[in-house]
């Protein structure tokens, strides 16, 4: 067990690479099978120590400086970035050259906080269009405006703050867990960052994905320590900034009510709706209950001209499968569309099901449930992009950041009971 360490690392690695830079590995053709394949296989990895090593303990072990050391290392490894973030922000300066995610992300936070509703057409790009994102996308936005900087450093500085949580928590609640090894892993959480500066320049100074990255961090490491006021905060952030976890959360759902006490489904619920209510439904869709509407008729409307005209941002990249589900399913493109997201919806039905299943009939002796959802967190996310009809490269920085907790637990639980 403790030579398959290198291994996750080395899997750790090959993600990033094939996520921002894999079309110069593969052809695009076959990369998003290379990702699936890399994905699954860091999954599996990590469920055979964490499930074959047992639970640490968590009893008093190293020093009480090791939390604050880890959180201080973890967000020095992101600070390294710095020099080369600023430079790529003053080469693309134009936020709006090459994509209208940063303008329309902008235009609702600058809505938003000069007093106007944010759900409405953004008059800043010449075609007017409504923006589809969620209040904890683009409310962080008002970081850098207060700042008076450019937008893009919010995003850096959440999934700084984020990072230093994250490398707290899993120290502190790892205690025994090797120095040595832990907080040197605390720099994995750098190399997706440093993977988009080296491979795709343009690409990092495009979105404003930094800010779902840093709520996903905080609900994998509130995951990942048990931390049910950590796992609180991410999930309103994660499902307040992007419709990835909807899919997971029920997985999660049932979990947390059949194996834990009925208090933490209360509490985590509870709060999730008191959220989703005072930041969404009350300010902005009690106010106008057409912009459900409008979002969707405008994502279908991206995704549907994304499945008809591919393009080098969508499913050129190398990593979507609609490129070869638009050929494989029944007609032309023009004919199947309609079919387009079934793929997606039956896969990640089937994994909640048959997750639920084996947990409960193999796993749930061996493998606590938080530890479990961290592992679903893993993989679901990056399948619900692979099968997704609107996939932008950027978007693998998310589950990148959740394989960086991941692989941060792994290190820690094998090297601990290893020692």
């Amino acid at each position: 067990m403790k030579n398959i360490i290198p291994g996750i690392l080395l899997l750790f690695i090959v993600q990033i690479i094939l996520c921002v830079g894999g079309t110069a590995v593969f052809q695009k053709e076959a990369n998003p099978f290379a990702v699936i394949t890399v994905f699954s296989l860091f999954t599996w990895w990590c469920f055979r120590v964490l499930q074959g090593a047992g639970q640490p303990s968590t009893a008093a072990g190293g020093s009480d400086r090791l939390p604050w050391i880890c959180a201080l290392v973890g967000m020095l490894g992101l600070f390294t970035a710095y020099e080369e973030t600023r430079k790529i922000w003053v080469k693309y300066a134009d936020i709006g050259k090459n994509s209208d995610v940063l303008p329309q992300l902008k235009g609702q936070a600058d809505l938003f906080f000069t007093g106007q509703f944010p759900y409405q057409p953004i008059q800043t790009i010449d075609y007017h269009p409504f923006p589809v994102y969620m209040p904890l996308h683009w409310m962080p936005i008002q970081i850098s405006n207060l700042a008076q900087i450019d937008v893009r450093w919010s995003g850096l500085l959440l999934l700084l703050l984020a990072v230093g949580i994250a490398g707290y928590w899993l120290q502190k609640t790892h205690p025994a867990a090797p120095a040595k090894y832990t907080v040197p892993a605390m720099l994995l959480f750098a190399l997706p960052i440093w993977g988009f500066i080296w491979l795709d320049k343009m690409m990092y100074s495009l979105n404003l994905e930094t800010i779902v990255a840093a709520w996903y961090i905080l609900l994998a490491a509130g995951l990942a320590t048990k931390n049910h006021v950590i796992i609180t905060i991410g999930l309103i952030g994660a499902v307040l900034s992007r419709y990835t976890l909807i899919f997971w959360l029920p997985l999660f759902a049932v979990l947390l009510w059949l194996y834990a006490p009925k208090k933490y489904s209360y509490r985590i619920w509870g709060s999730l709706a008191a959220a989703v209510l005072a930041l969404f439904v009350v300010p902005f869709w009690m106010k106008d209950p057409s912009i459900i509407g409008k979002i969707v008729d405008y994502y279908t409307g991206c995704s549907e001209g994304s499945w008809l005209r591919p393009d080098q941002y969508t499913f050129l990249d190398g990593l979507s499968l609609n490129q070869h589900l638009r050929i494989w399913l029944p007609g032309t493109p023009e004919e199947n569309i309609g079919y387009s997201h079934y793929p997606q919806i039956a896969l990640q039905l089937a994994m909640v099901g048959l997750g639920l299943y084996y947990y409960r009939k193999k796993w749930s002796e061996r493998l606590d449930i938080y530890t479990f959802s961290l592992l679903a967190l893993s993989i679901m996310p990056i399948l619900f992009y692979t099968f997704s009809p609107m996939l932008f490269k950027y978007y693998m920085l998310m589950p990148l950041c959740v394989s960086a907790v991941l692989c941060w637990k792994t290190i820690a639980v094998a090297k601990q009971n290893a020692g």
